[in-house]
């Protein structure tokens, strides 16, 4: 089992092991700890017979080069991820909102991309491992730990994996700057994928054949466009919020 990722923070730890979403190795807390979500973390590592270690602050700020650790580092290995196929197999509620990324590279908007996306109860997230952020535990922290319980979809590729959804009922919605609709006029698609795109360039041409829609965010009074992770969690939030 590969355990050399350093998971950090009270939430993503706790998360993680709630949840199984990870093969884990070894625990280690903040020596003299007096927390009691420390306490927890170190009763829930108990219940999975995981190793339990104590260290110092700064030798814990040394295992996950993050003086955010919270008193908490556990070693696992990566994200458990699923398979498109299974999923649009499974997915058989009402409505079903999925995020797919198109070369995301900043872990700071994908963990706030799928911290909204969890909060706003999205199905599930379409990742292309090579093309974006790796979901590691700077995403995790930055998620607030909505990470390790939010079903990450993995495939090799995008394109492939939009197709898939297409021929399965899912309607394309791509989030763009240059010529997309207002979002608002897009309402009443029972299965959809929102697409992101990169921070610097947004979608990419094969991307944006492949959307049934393009929208945006009417707006730029005085910045050009918003963050993709504060586009996200507008998008998000209105696509899953209930349609009257």
């Amino acid at each position: 089992m590969k355990s050399s990722i350093a998971l950090y923070g009270i939430e993503p730890v706790i998360q993680c092991l709630t949840h199984s979403s990870r093969d884990v190795s070894r625990l280690i807390l903040k020596e003299n700890n007096d927390s009691e979500r420390l306490r927890s973390i170190a009763r829930l590592g108990k219940a999975h017979k995981i190793p339990l270690e104590t260290a110092s602050p700064q030798k814990l700020e040394s295992l996950c080069k993050s003086k955010n650790h919270q008193g908490v580092v556990l070693f696992c290995g990566e994200k458990k991820t699923l398979d498109l196929k299974s999923f649009i197999k499974d997915d058989t509620r009402d409505f079903s909102l999925i995020i797919a990324l198109d070369q995301i590279e900043d872990p700071q908007n994908l963990g706030a991309v799928i911290r909204s996306a969890s909060y706003f109860g999205a199905a599930g997230l379409l990742y292309v491992k090579r093309k974006n952020a790796p979901l590691s535990p700077t995403v995790s922290k930055v998620s607030a730990g909505a990470l390790e319980n939010f079903p990450v979809i993995e495939v090799n590729n995008l394109a492939q994996g939009l197709s898939s959804l297409k021929q399965n009922g899912y309607f394309i919605v791509g989030a763009d700057t240059r010529d997309g609709e207002g979002f608002q006029k897009i309402i009443d698609l029972e299965k959809m994928a929102l697409v992101l795109g990169n921070e610097g360039q947004g979608l990419r041409e094969l991307t944006r054949s492949h959307c049934d829609f393009l929208v945006t965010i009417e707006g730029g009074k005085t910045t050009e466009s918003l963050n993709v992770s504060n586009a996200a969690a507008i998008l998000i939030q209105h696509f899953t919020k209930p349609k009257s």
